[in-house]
């Protein structure tokens, strides 16, 4: 879809709400992406945050304006700036903490703080990360909670023992 063509169905509100979401999962335009992180509905805008094509001025914009359901897809996001990661892996919402923990490109400082977070799912989110150091995944192997220690079987360089 062209931006033309956007810009004329979404004034006219002809777009179904399936072909709002696709767009806002899909799209590599940053004016149709913009224009929907202003949807009204919450899940189109969560679609965008995720969008590893929305503009980083936007996911900041969303970070900062909307509920823990948007800053936990922007913290999932793979281009989400290292300064918004650092402030989302702060967040007083697990599932935000978690997206950043489990973020690829979360620095490895975030990773090591994360790692003792209180809450098991967000240190499960650590045990997933493919570049949580080994040293990390070790002491997690150790995790009070089962489900830490299954999550590691997620991790590339998961350690086995027998």
């Amino acid at each position: 879809m062209t931006v033309k063509e956007f810009k004329f169905q979404y004034a006219l509100g002809s777009m179904s709400y399936y072909d709002l979401l696709k767009l806002a999962h899909m799209s590599k335009s940053k004016y149709i992406l913009t224009a929907l992180s202003k949807n009204k509905d919450w899940y189109v805008k969560s679609f965008t945050a995720q969008n590893p094509n929305t503009p980083k001025k936007i996911l900041t914009i969303l970070s900062k304006n909307e509920g823990w359901r948007i800053r936990k897809r922007i913290a999932y996001n793979p281009n989400v700036p290292i300064e918004l990661l650092s402030t989302l892996s702060k967040d007083e919402f697990f599932a935000v903490r978690k997206g950043a923990a489990e973020n690829p490109n979360t620095p490895t400082k975030m990773i090591i703080t994360l790692s003792t977070d209180k809450d098991s799912n967000v240190r499960e989110g650590v045990a997933q990360n493919p570049n949580t150091p080994v040293e990390i995944l070790t002491k997690l192997s150790n995790d009070k909670d089962w489900h830490v220690r299954r999550s590691l079987a997620w991790n590339p360089k998961r350690l086995l023992k027998y």
